[in-house]
């Protein structure tokens, strides 16, 4: 991805195609992980889809989630 990107997204720039910003809270759906929950740490990739690293809630680690994989969390 390329660094202006990046940092327009952590300055809150809404970018075409990317649905989430820096500190949403997002519910994974499918998957093994398939409803836990977590906050967007980072935006890792826009091309082909946009790819976010994903903090889970309680501990529980980062992932990697593509963006089709993610909801916003109630």
């Amino acid at each position: 991805m390329s660094a202006g990107l990046g940092d327009r997204w952590l300055r809150g720039e809404r970018l075409p195609g990317v649905s989430f910003a820096l500190h949403d809270r997002v519910a994974i759906v499918g998957g093994s992980r398939d409803g836990q929950v977590g906050t967007v740490a980072l935006l890792l990739a826009v091309v082909p889809h946009p790819l976010y690293l994903v903090t889970l809630d309680g501990g529980a680690g980062e992932l990697r989630v593509r963006q089709s994989s993610l909801q916003l969390a109630h």
